[in-house]
């Protein structure tokens, strides 16, 4: 199953507003295949300027594990 989906910060009474977009994949394991998930960011956002190559030189570290705990959670929902 594909999920795509926004995960959003907004902090400092909305001073910044980062969005990162992102398709999470999983799929059940089976008698013959184990669980498998993934997770890719599409784009990045900041007050709405396209940051997504300052995200993977900077940020994806850090806050990679952030957006994947967001996706695992939410991925049920309709968007």
């Amino acid at each position: 199953m594909r999920v795509k989906g926004t995960y959003s910060i907004t902090e400092n009474m909305g001073c910044y507003d980062l969005e990162i977009d992102y398709e999470y994949y999983h799929k059940a394991p089976t008698h013959y295949d184990p669980f498998e998930d993934r997770l890719d960011i599409k784009q990045v956002r900041l007050n709405g300027m396209d940051i997504t190559k300052f995200y993977w030189d900077y940020l994806n570290e850090d806050m990679y594990d952030e957006v994947y705990e967001y996706a695992t959670e939410n991925k049920y929902e309709t968007i």
